[in-house]
């Protein structure tokens, strides 16, 4: 199915595809993803037109492939998520390309470079926490006196960030390693990934 964006700005589709302003773009799986409340309110709103109704530019290039593996949102830290199709224009702004080569790539490539745009936004987020518990625990030392309390609070909260082992199940399948699946633990998961990029390396 043909679909406009009637937004100024880019959407994202539950899957992460990222539909562009003013574009008529072809959606592969639209009988699945109109059935998202989301999605059905758009529509309702004149957000997204069907078919042939819009007088935009036809374009095939004007979606961002997504993600047939992660979740359409996707946790960073401490409960804060993003939704894929954030993620999906971060990994392309880095990736440098256009959004023709970008949707040409290899789904196992694309499914990497989303991984590490994940972790790129999940170490800004960790950033952020530190510095906003940095900055309570300085607060904190400047009433009470330092006693190296605020360093060890700081250090328990940069080792108490999750992993998420959504994002590494992910990265793991994109690698192609068997029976990867999410009854696997996180160290498991990472030694299987450190060993698949070792081999990928040498080869």
């Amino acid at each position: 199915m043909k679909i406009t964006n009637n937004h100024k700005g880019p959407l994202g589709l539950p899957d992460g595809t990222v539909l562009l302003p003013g574009v008529q773009s072809l959606v592969q799986n639209w009988e699945q993803l109109k059935k998202n409340s989301v999605v059905q309110g758009w529509v309702r709103a004149n957000i997204l037109i069907q078919g042939e109704a819009a007088t935009a530019q036809t374009s095939s290039s004007a979606t961002l492939l997504g993600s047939s593996i992660l979740p359409t949102q996707v946790e960073l830290v401490d409960g804060l998520t993003v939704q894929l199709s954030e993620v999906v224009r971060a990994a392309h702004d880095a990736s440098g390309l256009s959004v023709e080569d970008w949707n040409r790539l290899d789904e196992v490539l694309r499914e990497v470079k989303l991984a590490d745009a994940i972790e790129r936004l999940r170490s800004e987020a960790i950033a952020d926490v530190d510095a906003m518990k940095g900055g309570a625990a300085g607060t904190s030392d400047s009433g009470e006196g330092s006693d190296g309390g605020g360093d060890a609070d700081a250090g328990a909260g940069a080792d108490g960030v999750p992993e998420d082992k959504g994002v590494l199940v992910a990265k793991a399948k994109a690698l192609n390693i068997p029976g990867v699946g999410s009854h696997w633990g996180v160290g498991k998961l990472k030694e299987a990934i450190a060993d698949a990029e070792a081999k990928k390396g040498e080869g």
